[in-house]
């Protein structure tokens, strides 16, 4: 919930500048360092993500 509220924040001040942003897919857990997902998961997380408008 924290995480969603601060991208909303984010993108909020960002769009007049034209900033295009984007949230991860899941299937990499929130919290966890990047550096402990796998391949695949953050693959696929990467190629998945949802735009924020």
């Amino acid at each position: 919930m924290e995480g969603d509220t601060t991208n909303f924040f984010i993108s909020r001040k960002l769009q007049p500048f034209g900033v295009k942003l984007s949230v991860i897919a899941r299937g990499v857990a929130v919290g966890n360092n990047l550096e402990y997902a796998d391949e695949v998961s953050l693959g696929r997380s990467i190629q998945d993500r949802t735009p924020l408008k």
